[in-house]
């Protein structure tokens, strides 16, 4: 029996997609698009044809863009998916509240359609953190393993607000990830180190096109049984990849040609002033060699190209209307944290729609938007930053949701949610850009949504106190 494909890309169509978002990690990128290409096909087999899911591990240190490239594939099929830790999946809270904020988390991102839910993806992080650490009974980390097993063997949930449908997580695709350092110790252990040279995936070929060994052809499931994973639950995942740590010259690709690149946000954002903001390659070098020493993986250019900025965040209104139209990010701005050289326009260069009037324009359309209408008024208890306040209205909510998913909104307790939900009520429409605001904040102070909820408890509500005290 042939299936009609016509309308789902092939595992190439979706690797060469996942090349325009993700430099390098080749290995991973193919096991990737072929696992999801196997997965969704196979519900359009006969029945008796089905093969039993194969789930995918993916493996590497933080930051090297194992969530990314799942979120990249996921937004190409447009399938919902969810970000949960492992840690959270602890029996016995399987059968209750844990297992329904997941399920349901995952038919919200659908819209609520649980025929689309049904399609979904679920990502499961931080799989190295729940290893056997004891033998015998009792152990946290095979508790774990047997709440991820059970996922995958197949729970059907059905939710209050639908209760005549029912998800079947057993018809899911999960994907799991960890950082498993110990990895190419175990492997090397295992086979005759002297005559293998390991390289990463872009070092595969060598100069006569003849390819080479790498780690990736070498790991085994019984790799994963060394390193404290169940031999049920290893047996699990189809494929196994593990990511390349990211060079220097990976982060300067990533922070001057990637999609939504931090400096690419940053330019727009500073452009919307009528300012041009450049970094010179010297400047992007010395940023790279930053986010290799914190260890965080692209996670870390966020951080060190915000404190890069910092002399001149608070200034976009102020250089804009004293002129200034190029701002120039060089090596001493990085390593010495020097305010950058600022250039001036004149009046015969300047572009129609971003001088002085283009920029009062825009304030007064920003503040006009702010003020109540149709007898609706607008809470902003705490100061809104500049680029929430340009930031369209369309998009805040989604912005909301993805913050709350990153900070944990799966792991809050019930009266962490109750407390949580109970703020989000009292601000819609214009005033979701102040919970926008409490999140960005709570984020940029390495607060989880839990920790944020508790200090809101503590405050009576008082969105400057919680802050304060995070």
């Amino acid at each position: 029996m042939t299936t009609d494909r016509s309308a789902f890309p092939d595992p190439m169509e979706i690797h060469t997609h996942l090349d325009d978002h993700v430099r390098g990690q080749v290995h991973a990128k193919r096991y990737l698009s072929v696992a999801i290409y196997n997965h969704y096909i196979s519900k359009h087999l006969p029945e008796d044809s089905r093969k039993s899911p194969q789930h995918l591990l993916l493996l590497g240190p933080e930051g090297v863009g194992k969530t990314f490239l799942v979120q990249k594939a996921a937004e190409m099929l447009g399938v919902p998916w969810i970000h949960t830790d492992a840690s959270s999946l602890v029996q016995p809270a399987m059968t209750g509240e844990a297992l329904q904020r997941i399920t349901g988390a995952l038919i919200q991102r659908a819209g609520g359609d649980f025929g689309r839910a049904q399609k979904g993806i679920v990502l499961i992080d931080q799989l190295d953190q729940c290893r056997r650490s004891v033998p015998g009974p009792g152990d946290p980390g095979m508790a774990v393993q047997d709440a991820i097993l059970t996922l995958m063997d197949g729970i059907v949930m059905r939710h209050p607000e639908a209760p005549g449908q029912a998800l079947d997580t057993a018809r899911l695709l999960f994907i799991c990830c960890g950082s498993f350092p110990e990895m190419k110790t175990v492997v090397l252990d295992r086979v005759d180190d002297d005559r293998i040279g390991f390289q990463s995936d872009e070092e595969a070929t060598d100069d006569d096109g003849e390819q080479n060994i790498t780690l990736n052809d070498l790991i085994q499931r019984q790799d994963l049984v060394t390193l404290g994973l169940g031999a049920e639950l290893a047996a699990r995942f189809g494929h196994i990849s593990l990511l390349d740590p990211l060079t220097e010259q990976d982060f300067v690709h990533i922070l001057g040609r990637m999609e939504n690149s931090i400096i690419s946000e940053k330019k727009q954002f500073w452009a919307v002033h009528g300012i041009e903001l450049t970094f010179n390659e010297e400047a992007m070098q010395s940023i790279a060699k930053m986010a290799i020493a914190t260890e965080e993986g692209a996670r870390g250019l966020h951080g060190i190209v915000e404190r890069v900025l910092d002399p001149i965040d608070h200034r976009p209104v102020e250089l804009a209307r004293a002129g200034i139209v190029k701002i120039e990010i060089d090596r001493a701005c990085v390593e010495e944290g020097s305010e950058p050289p600022m250039h001036k326009g004149n009046d015969a260069s300047e572009d129609a729609g971003s001088g002085p009037e283009a920029l009062e324009m825009l304030l007064g359309e920003v503040w006009a938007q702010l003020q109540p209408q149709t007898g609706q008024t607008i809470n902003a208890p705490i100061p809104i930053d500049a680029a929430i306040l340009a930031m369209p209205l369309a998009s805040i909510e989604g912005t909301i949701r993805q913050l709350e998913m990153s900070m944990g909104r799966l792991g809050l307790s019930t009266d962490q949610d109750r407390t949580w939900r109970s703020l989000t009520k009292k601000f819609s429409g214009e005033g979701l850009r102040v919970i926008l605001q409490l999140l960005a904040r709570a984020q940029q102070a390495g607060a989880t949504l839990a920790a944020l909820c508790e200090a809101l408890e503590k405050s009576n509500g008082d969105m400057v106190q919680a802050l304060g005290s995070l």
